[in-house]
C-alpha cells in the first residue's frame, strides 16, 4: 500500500504502540516496521495465528518464554565485522534462548492446547530442541558468564587445589606478619600474597618489597620462604585460567556450529512475541482479529485506534458504518469539527491494521474488504521547498485516485472541491466521483458543497452520510447518520466560535434563500431520524427485558419443578413401607376386592378366601381417600353424601376389612 498514504493515516504511530507491549528486541522491532501484507495465504495464515493468540490470551498461564538480547546480532558476521569472540556473558544470553525455546515447548505439551490452538502450537512445537547445547551451556556456565568448576574435571581440580594452596599460604603470612604489631596485616599486591608491615627497622633482606604505601610509613612486603608457594600459586592460576580459555572455545565452536538452528529458534519465538503483543494490545482496548473478505465494508463499534487508547478514550464515539450492496462510495457532509476527518481516519486505519494481520479496535460482526491499493489525500499537504500550494497538493494526490481507482481499491478524500472556486472545484468533484463509482471504488469522501451532496441520487452506487450536530448547542455528537446529507452550519459554527454579531447578521441576509430552506429541511429529517433512533432503541430495550424476563421466569418455573421432584423423592424415601406397597400394588376404584360395601370380609371377587394386611388395608384406605367421594360404589361411606364428605370420614376412620386389626389414622401422602 501507499506508504504516504500510510503516515497520513499514522499507521506506524499505531504499529509502536503495539509494539510497546513486546518483550523481545525482535519482537518490538517487527511489529515497528510491520506494513500491510499483500501475499493472501500469509495474511489468511498470520490471521489465523491472531485469531488463537487473542484467545489464548485470555487464559490464565504462560504459553510463551523469551530472552533479552537479539541473538541474530551476536551471532550474525561476527568474524567480518572483526568483533571479538563470544564471551562468558553472551553465551549465557545464547543459553537463555535456548531455556526460552525449552519453556515454550514444555508449554504447548499439553494435547489439549494443540487441539484447540493448532496453529500456535504447530509453530511452537517446530522449535530446535537443541538439547544437548542447551545442557552444556547451562552446566559450563554460571549466571553471569564465568565459567563453572562443573565446566571440566581438569578446571574443577586446579580450581580445588589453587584455592587451599591460597588459604594455607594465607594462614603462613598471617602467622609471620603477627611479629610485627598489631598494624600488619596480609594482602594481595599483583596476585601474589604479601604483608604490610611498619617501614621503620624492618630489615630489607628478609623479604622482597613490592610496593610503598602512599605515606611511605609501611611496605608490601613478601618473606623469602613464601616466594615458592606464591609462585605455585601463579602457575595454578595460569593453568585455570588455560583450561577456562580451552572451555569458552569450545562452547563458542557448539555455539557457531548450530547457528542455523540458533537462528530459526529465535524467528520462532520473536513471531511468538509479536503476536502475544497484539493480544495483548488487542485485550487492552478490545480489538479482534479481522481478516480481509467480501464484499462489504461493515465496521460495528469501531474506534480510532490512536483516540480508542488516549486519555480522552472514555468519551469517544465508536463508529457504525456499511458500505456494499447499497453503494461502495460514501459522501459524508456535516459541519467543520463534526468528526469527519476522524471517521476517515478509523476506516483507513481499520483497514491498514486488518491488511497488516494486527487487531482492529472494533466488535464482531465487522468485515472489511480485500483491497490492494490505500490512497488518502488527508490535511494540509502544502509545500513550499516544491512550490506546491494547498490545492496543488490536493490535486496531486487527486490525480493518483483518478489514474488507479478500482474494485479493489479504497479511496479516502477530505474536503473533495475545496480550495478553489466552488463551481470549478464542485464540478471537478463531480467528475472524480463519476471516475471512482464506474469503476466500483470503495471511496469515502467528505465535502461542503451542496451540488454534491445530490449525487447520491443521481450516480449509481453513491451513499449519502453525515455527522450528527446538536441543533440548540451547535456541539458535535460525533455520530454517524448514514443515508442523510449533513448541514454545514457555517454561519452557526462562526456565531459559536465569537464572530461579531454584526458582521453575522449581514452574511444571514446575503445567504441565499434556497440554501437557508435546504438547511432548515435538513435538520428537520435529521431531528426526525433521531427521534426515530431513539424510539428503536426504546424498543430495543423493551425488547431486551421482556426476553430477560421470559427467560427468568423459565428458570423459575424449571426450579420450582425440580424442586417439588426432589421433595417426592425424600418422602418416598422417608417412608419406605409406603413406597414400597405403592410400588407393589395398583391403585383400584371403589371398594377393596374381597369386602362388602359394608366394610365386612366376604368371598366375593378374585380376593375370596384372602383377608388383607392391616398394611395393604390401610394403604388402600388412603388410596380411596385420594380419589375424593366421588369415587366411592353404592352403599360405602361417602356414596351419596355431598361432595368430599366420603373422603373426610375415610380420612378419620380409614377402612377396616373383617377381621383386621385396628388401623392408624390415614395420612395425605
Amino acid at each position: 500500500m501507499d506508504e504516504h498514504s500510510l503516515e497520513l493515516l499514522e499507521f506506524g504511530r499505531v504499529a509502536a504502540a503495539v509494539a510497546a507491549f513486546a518483550e523481545t528486541e525482535g519482537g518490538a522491532k517487527l511489529l515497528t516496521e510491520a506494513r500491510p501484507i499483500g501475499e493472501r495465504v500469509r495474511r489468511s495464515d498470520e490471521h489465523a495465528a491472531l485469531a488463537e493468540a487473542i484467545r489464548r490470551e485470555r487464559e490464565p498461564g504462560a504459553w510463551l518464554g523469551t530472552a533479552p538480547h537479539d541473538l541474530r546480532g551476536l551471532l550474525d558476521d561476527r568474524d567480518e565485522a572483526g568483533r571479538a569472540p563470544l564471551d562468558g556473558a553472551e553465551l549465557v544470553a545464547v543459553r537463555q534462548w535456548l531455556e526460552a525455546a525449552g519453556v515454550t515447548r514444555e508449554a504447548w505439551s499439553p494435547a489439549a492446547l494443540q487441539e484447540r490452538f493448532p496453529r500456535l502450537s504447530r509453530e511452537a512445537l517446530d522449535l530446535p530442541a537443541l538439547h544437548e547445547l542447551r545442557e552444556r551451556l547451562a552446566r559450563a556456565l554460571e549466571p553471569d558468564g564465568r565459567v563453572s568448576d562443573a565446566a571440566s574435571p581438569a578446571l574443577k581440580r586446579a580450581r580445588a587445589e589453587l584455592e587451599a594452596g591460597e588459604r594455607e599460604l594465607q594462614h603462613r603470612l598471617e602467622r609471620w606478619a603477627r611479629g610485627f604489631g598489631e598494624s600488619a596485616y596480609v594482602t594481595r599486591h599483583q596476585d601474589r600474597f604479601v604483608a604490610l608491615v611498619p617501614a621503620a627497622g624492618f630489615s630489607r633482606r628478609r623479604a622482597i618489597v613490592h610496593d610503598v604505601s602512599g605515606s611511605g610509613q609501611s611496605l608490601f612486603v613478601e618473606p623469602l620462604e613464601i616466594c615458592e608457594s606464591n609462585n605455585r600459586l601463579t602457575e595454578l592460576r595460569a593453568a585455570a585460567g588455560d583450561e577456562e580459555r580451552r572451555v569458552l572455545v569450545e562452547l563458542r565452536g557448539r555455539v557457531l556450529e548450530s547457528a542455523g538452528e540458533l537462528l530459526s529458534l529465535e524467528e520462532i519465538l520473536v513471531h511468538l512475541d509479536a503476536l502475544r503483543a497484539r493480544a495483548r494490545w488487542a485485550a487492552a482496548f478490545g480489538g479482534i482479529a479481522l481478516e480481509p473478505g467480501g464484499e462489504r465494508l461493515r465496521l460495528v463499534n469501531a474506534r480510532h485506534a490512536i483516540l480508542a487508547t488516549g486519555s480522552r478514550r472514555d468519551r469517544l464515539v465508536p463508529l457504525d458504518l456499511e458500505l456494499g450492496a447499497g453503494g461502495r462510495l460514501l459522501l459524508v457532509s456535516g459541519p467543520n469539527m463534526g468528526g469527519k476527518s476522524v471517521l476517515l481516519k478509523t476506516v483507513g486505519l481499520s483497514l491498514a491494521l486488518s491488511h497488516a494481520a494486527f487487531p482492529v479496535l472494533a466488535d464482531e460482526g465487522s468485515r472489511i474488504p480485500e483491497v490492494d491499493t490505500l490512497l488518502v489525500d488527508l490535511g494540509d499537504e502544502q509545500s513550499l521547498d516544491q512550490g506546491l500550494s494547498t490545492f496543488a497538493a490536493h490535486l496531486r494526490s487527486l490525480a493518483a485516485m483518478a489514474e488507479q481507482a478500482g474494485p479493489r481499491t479504497l479511496l479516502l478524500c477530505d474536503e473533495l472541491g475545496a480550495g478553489t472556486d466552488p463551481e470549478e472545484g464542485a464540478a471537478l468533484g463531480r467528475a472524480l466521483v463519476e471516475r471512482f463509482a464506474a469503476r466500483g471504488s470503495w471511496a469515502i469522501v467528505t465535502t461542503h458543497l451542496g451540488s454534491l451532496k445530490r449525487l447520491a441520487g443521481e450516480i449509481d452506487g453513491v451513499v449519502n452520510g453525515s455527522l450528527e450536530i446538536d441543533p440548540d448547542t451547535m456541539e458535535p455528537r460525533y455520530r454517524f447518520v448514514p443515508g442523510i446529507p449533513g448541514a454545514s452550519h457555517a454561519l452557526a459554527m462562526a456565531e459559536r466560535m465569537g464572530l461579531d454579531a454584526g458582521v453575522l447578521a449581514r452574511a444571514r441576509t446575503l445567504a441565499p434563500e434556497q440554501t437557508r430552506s435546504l438547511e432548515r429541511l435538513l435538520e428537520e429529517v435529521h431531528e426526525v431520524r433521531r427521534k426515530m433512533d431513539e424510539e428503536a432503541r426504546g424498543l430495543a430495550e423493551a425488547r431486551a427485558e421482556a426476553t430477560q424476563a421470559a427467560a427468568s421466569h423459565r428458570e423459575a418455573t424449571e426450579e420450582a419443578r425440580r424442586v417439588l421432584e426432589d421433595l417426592k423423592r425424600r418422602a418416598l424415601a422417608d417412608d419406605p413401607a409406603r413406597g414400597a406397597t405403592r410400588g407393589q400394588e395398583p391403585r383400584r376404584r371403589g371398594r377393596p376386592q374381597g369386602t362388602d360395601p359394608g366394610g365386612r370380609g366376604g368371598d366375593r371377587g378374585p380376593g375370596r378366601g384372602r383377608r388383607p394386611s392391616p398394611q395393604g388395608a390401610g394403604r388402600r384406605a388412603g388410596d380411596e381417600w385420594q380419589r375424593g367421594a366421588s369415587t366411592a360404589r353404592p352403599g360405602e361411606p361417602g356414596a351419596g353424601s355431598k361432595p368430599g364428605t366420603g373422603c373426610r370420614a375415610r380420612r378419620r376412620t380409614g377402612w377396616r376389612g373383617e377381621g383386621a386389626a385396628p388401623q392408624r389414622q390415614l395420612e395425605h401422602p
